[in-house]
């Protein structure tokens, strides 16, 4: 938090959620340091320890350029309201609460409907959240889990009369990651995200079969740009319950576009607010970099992704290369290497060295690993 002097610390406390700022020496602030707002956890972590939650604290582009804490997690016991969700905005300085929370529409299928998140980041205007869920759009022919992303603008205020204390800005659209062909074969199950520090220009993820299925991975990559042509695309509706879902003719589309970040959401007409409360999803999926998976196999189950880029010197010559360390449902790493090459498609080959290591599993842990320096994972 602020200056990395403080830690923002959020868990499950025996299923009853709750919160703490501590120094960065995991001491406890003095009373007078008290952060406002801090105490309860609800909504901003879940209740359940194995509950796949995110949570991505902000401190600029808010509401009245105030700090806030970003969630996507289980907002009830019963794990019946999942939600996307943001902290009550407070003065600091006065504890004074200057903004309420925001957060999905509660019980609505269109907005959330049974979410596994995997991840969030803070890029330009927006958050962004990656999650996989019940594809509300395929229930007509049947029971289905796809993977998306979702947006909203950090300056959201919600609606005056309609969404009030709802996301005004709330889109969402699937994420593509698919062998092509005539029928293409769909990675549908999102179990990882990640984007190297510093770079909001692409996104890295780990995408499966489903798990009651033939078992298959692949990682796939994503472009800022080419999630933002999704959100700019036409919007998904279903006329009816009985009817397909189709794209929604640009003509019925209201002005300002819904999900465009504007300076104050409450201004946003009710046209605007009803639209987007029915209409959160998008027509197209984010299409995936190169038009194919970087890797995939079958017989492997990835569950957690990290991505360096090194520059290695040989015969004279820098080449840049991108290194993947995946995580598996067994507990081993493996190590991919891809060279980035200046014409055509990156190349993937398993680095020459690949190794598998086993990760002894005699504690209850959540698997997660990150690159510390050019030596450490």
């Amino acid at each position: 938090m602020g200056d990395g002097s403080r830690l923002y610390v959020c868990g499950t406390n025996a299923h009853s959620p709750k919160d703490w700022v501590l120094y960065s020496n995991l001491t406890h602030l003095p009373r007078h340091e008290y952060v406002p707002g801090i105490g309860m956890g609800v909504a901003k972590c879940p209740y359940d320890p194995a509950d796949n939650s995110t949570a991505l604290w902000v401190e600029k582009g808010n509401p009245g350029a105030l700090p806030a804490l970003y969630s996507g997690t289980n907002a009830e016991f019963t794990k019946a309201d999942t939600v996307i969700f943001r902290t009550d905005l407070h003065n600091l300085t006065t504890g004074r609460r200057e903004f309420s929370f925001k957060r999905t529409l509660k019980y609505d299928s269109k907005w959330l409907d049974k979410p596994n998140f995997v991840g969030s980041f803070d890029v330009g205007e927006y958050v962004l959240f990656f999650f996989r869920e019940t594809a509300v759009e395929y229930i007509n022919c049947g029971k289905a889990v796809y993977s998306r992303v979702a947006r909203v603008c950090k300056r959201d205020t919600g609606g005056k009369n309609i969404l009030s204390q709802n996301w005004a800005t709330y889109l969402k659209a699937r994420l593509n990651c698919s062998i092509p062909g005539e029928f293409p074969f769909y990675f549908n199950e999102i179990q990882s995200i990640y984007k190297v520090p510093g770079d909001d220009s692409r996104f890295y993820g780990v995408f499966t079969t489903a798990s009651t299925g033939l078992m298959g991975s692949a990682i796939c990559t994503f472009t800022i740009g080419d999630i933002q042509k999704a959100f700019e695309g036409k919007f998904k509706e279903q006329a009816t319950s009985s009817s397909a879902w189709l794209p929604v003719i640009s003509s019925r589309v209201p002005e300002p576009r819904p999900g465009t970040c504007v300076n104050d959401t409450s201004s946003l007409p009710d046209t605007v607010l009803n639209f987007i409360r029915s209409h959160p999803l998008m027509d197209s999926a984010v299409s995936h970099e190169h038009e194919k998976p970087i890797y995939y196999k079958r017989d492997l189950f990835f569950t957690r992704l990290v991505v360096d880029r090194v520059k290695v010197d040989m015969l004279g010559h820098q080449l840049d290369y991108t290194v993947y360390y995946a995580g598996t449902n067994s507990f081993c790493l493996v190590y991919l290497k891809m060279e980035n090459r200046i014409v055509g498609n990156p190349q993937l080959a398993l680095a020459s060295d690949a190794r598998y290591e086993a990760i002894k599993n005699d504690l209850k842990f959540t698997v997660g690993f990150t690159v510390e320096s050019p030596q450490e994972i």
